[in-house]
Order: C-alpha cells, then structure tokens, then sequence
C-alpha cells in the first residue's frame, strides 16, 4: 500500500526538522515537523489494513504509536504556548520523536494473531492511553533535563509527568477489566502487570515527594529522568522479545 511508504517519509522529515532545529530555524523546524506528523498519521491510519481488512489494534502498536504520540503532544504545546523560552524547548523536542521513530525501523512489522481476551475494544482502548502516558512521561524527562539546565523555568516537566499519570491511572484500571474478561483476574501476574504496576508506584512517590519539605524541582527532575529510564528498559526489553514471536501482516 502506498500509505506504508509514509512512515520512512514521516522520518526523513523529522530528521530534517531536527537539522534545521540544530541551526536554530525554529520556523522550518515547525513546518517539517509538521509534515512529518502529517505522514505519519497516514500510516497510523493505514496500518489497520495490514491483514486486508480494518483492524484496530496495528493502529496502536507502541514502535510506531509512541512517537506519533510524542509528536501530537509537542503540536499541542506549541499551539498553545505564548512563551517564546518554551516554544524553543518545544521545537527541540523533534530529536526524541526523531529517535523513537528511527527505532521503529528495526522492529518486525505485522500484528501477533489476536487471541480470545484480544477481542474486546478495551485492547486498543487500553494500549492507546497507556502510550500517551508513556509519551507525556518521556517528554516530561525532556524538560526537567532541560529545568536542570536552567532554561524550563516554568517547570512545564511537572505538568507532563501529572498529565502522564492520570493517563497512566486510568490505562491501569482499563487494563485490569481487560485482565478481568481473559482471566477471570484484575491482575495477571506477568511480567508486563508487574512492570506496570512498578511504573504506576514510581510516579505516584515522584507526585507525592513534592510535599516534602526538603524536596525541590531539582530533585523532581532527575526522578523524572530515572522515571523515563525506567520506562524505556521496560519497553524497550518488551519490544526486544517481539523478534521471538512470530508475527502476520508485516
């Protein structure tokens, strides 16, 4: 299909915007960034017609989905940010969903054959909002290292990580209904409940540490940054197993 073609291009236009960012053309940055974007939600919505027929659940896989995501995230801000200091960090936020876009590129294509409990809407439901949260909890770890620099003075990382765990909250009681339908179970002891819970628990302390009366931006920022850490190994050794488990569609 030619929309599969997109997401290479959606990449090339990243990388661009990230050069242009570099030479700090803020305004080219934008507009390959955008039409980046653009391709990328091409493929987003063509790679539910990987098996010929439309099929949610590809639309939400987390190599390609994580860093539309991002990007969606970064438009948002942009739009709405009057600040000229934070538009400039916005705009540099092109070279991380530049990255996860690249490692898209290296991991199989297709969908793993849908099982019993992966016919229900909460599957796509649940790996949507638990992306998004993901999203907003990397990018928050781009600002606070950025607020460590002293230049996110408004501590903009702060209402990322809080945006993340809300969303991440509610992927959490989504997912355990889900559990619920395919094992008769909230929580399902895999490695994957476990590491989301671990997660969840993290950033609830990292929300919660702020009250303490030693406790300041600084601190919060690298807990952010430990945060995303944390994250990407989860992830990213979840994704390294996708290579063992054969996939159909790709």
């Amino acid at each position: 299909m030619f929309f599969q073609f997109a997401f290479p291009i959606a990449i090339i236009f990243y990388l661009l915007g990230s050069g242009f960012y570099l030479f700090r053309q803020h305004k080219i940055t934008f507009c390959a960034f955008f039409v980046g974007f653009i391709a990328h939600t091409f493929f987003q919505i063509s790679s539910g017609l990987f098996l010929g027929v439309w099929f949610i659940n590809p639309v939400f896989d987390a190599s390609y989905f994580l860093p539309w995501s991002m990007a969606a995230i970064c438009l948002v801000m942009l739009f709405f940010s009057k600040d000229e200091k934070n538009k400039a960090i916005i705009h540099s936020m092109i070279i991380p969903v530049s990255l996860f876009s690249a490692l898209g590129l290296f991991f199989p294509r297709g969908i793993m054959p849908p099982g019993p409990q992966h016919q229900t809407i909460l599957v796509s439901v649940y790996f949507s909002i638990d992306i998004i949260a993901q999203a907003c909890f990397i990018l928050g770890a781009w600002f606070a290292f950025f607020h460590l620099k002293g230049k996110d003075q408004d501590k903009l990382f702060n209402s990322l990580i809080a945006a993340g765990f809300i969303f991440y909250s509610i992927s959490q009681v989504v997912g355990a209904y889900w559990a619920y339908l395919g094992w008769s179970l909230p929580m399902h002891w895999s490695t994957k409940h476990i590491q989301s819970a671990s997660v969840w628990c993290y950033y609830a302390a990292v929300l919660h540490l702020r009250y303490f009366p030693s406790w300041n931006s600084r601190h919060e920022s690298w807990f952010a940054l430990g945060g995303a850490m944390l994250l990407l190994v989860f992830n990213y050794s979840t994704q390294l197993s996708a290579f063992s488990i054969p996939k159909i569609g790709g």
